[in-house]
């Protein structure tokens, strides 16, 4: 290849890669991280008024300069509407970096949720929530090397772009008993189709539609739910699942957490372990196939929740990652007491 081919495959890389769903940030441990996957899910959780969320991820760190994506989100009950609806809000940070380039993308997010008791039993639940959301991409310029560089600088090469996103989401969850419950959530991001490219692409003869040449982030559909289960004394089920389509890319995924509770070696009843395994599946351009698998250990004491989990890497890319996907790691801390301005009996959320 070519001095002058390998610099504009670099461009165009970087020109599309944040419509391509590899590239649109997420986490594996989906547990974890909330209301990045559906701003419906802000404000659902229990033994509290607020929530914080701390979020670190590696990736393909071993064969190349892969991504480091950490994350920051806070969430809170504001206050009831009336009877049985509770209004929640939030905020979130991300910062994601890529690439010898040091692609970047950083997100500054706020959500919104209205959490509403839909039968007298109290038993069925739903949450509409949205996001608006202000990113920024960018990448280090003086890094690209190659014949051509400084004509596509000339030609209308940008280092950084910016735009706002927007998002909705539902969910429905149904909590049959303390120790019992399930949940169904759906999601729509970047609604508004926020223009992404770095260039002035009519420039480049790419001969590509307008979305394959990067201009456009396409939208991305989330479909998820799970439950939690007591199969035993000590013992309780957390199954899950997720779907996501963007442009020609989806991702499947499906596993459960075991957790054990109150057991000879977990006296207090503050205190718990888990044990998850999920299958992650890929399907693009019809064709499909297993990309990881996704193991984790969780460790809730009080209302502090620790998550650990890595990325084993099983599709045709682990001749060169050797496996490895990467690691994961997770804090939750719930703060505060029942907020006095919410019937804790109308809003009683599912343990995630």
């Amino acid at each position: 290849m070519t001095k002058k081919l390998q610099i504009v495959y670099s461009l165009y890389f970087i020109l599309v890669s944040t419509s391509l769903m590899g590239q649109d940030i997420h986490f594996s441990h989906i547990h974890a991280s909330p209301i990045t996957l559906n701003p419906a899910m802000t404000g659902i959780f229990n033994d509290g008024d607020t929530r914080f969320i701390a979020n670190s991820r590696l990736q393909w760190q071993n064969f190349t300069n892969g991504y480091k994506t950490v994350a920051a989100s806070v969430d809170a009950k504001l206050f009831q509407l009336d009877n049985t609806s509770v209004l929640s809000g939030g905020l979130q940070v991300v910062s994601d970096r890529a690439g010898d380039l040091g692609f970047s993308t950083n997100i500054a997010s706020l959500n919104i949720a209205v959490l509403k008791v839909l039968d007298k039993a109290e038993r069925n639940h739903i949450s509409l929530g949205m996001q608006g959301g202000y990113y920024q991409n960018k990448f280090d310029i003086s890094k690209m090397r190659g014949y051509g560089t400084d004509q596509l600088i000339l030609d209308g090469l940008k280092a950084n772009t910016s735009y706002w996103d927007y998002s909705v989401g539902l969910v429905w969850y149904n909590t049959i008993d303390v120790h019992n419950h399930f949940y169904l959530g759906a999601s729509l991001s970047h609604i508004n189709n926020p223009a992404v490219g770095f260039a002035a692409l009519e420039n480049y003869d790419f001969s590509f539609d307008e979305e394959d040449t990067g201009k456009i982030l396409y939208r991305k559909k989330v479909i998820h739910g799970g439950g939690m289960f007591r199969i035993a004394k000590y013992v309780t089920i957390l199954p899950s699942f997720i779907w996501m389509d963007q442009g020609p890319h989806q991702q499947i995924k499906l596993g459960s957490f075991v957790k054990f509770k109150q057991s000879r070696s977990f006296k207090k009843s503050d205190q718990a372990f888990y044990l998850g395994a999920w299958v992650r599946w890929y399907v693009e351009n019809d064709v499909f196939g297993t990309d990881a698998l996704d193991l984790s250990l969780r460790y809730d004491v009080k209302r502090t929740i620790f998550t650990f989990s890595f990325d084993v890497n099983v599709s045709s890319l682990r001749q060169a990652s050797r496996y490895f996907g990467g690691p994961e790691f997770s804090i939750i801390q719930v703060l505060g007491g029942p907020n006095p301005r919410v019937k804790p009996n109308k809003v009683k959320c599912p343990i995630l």
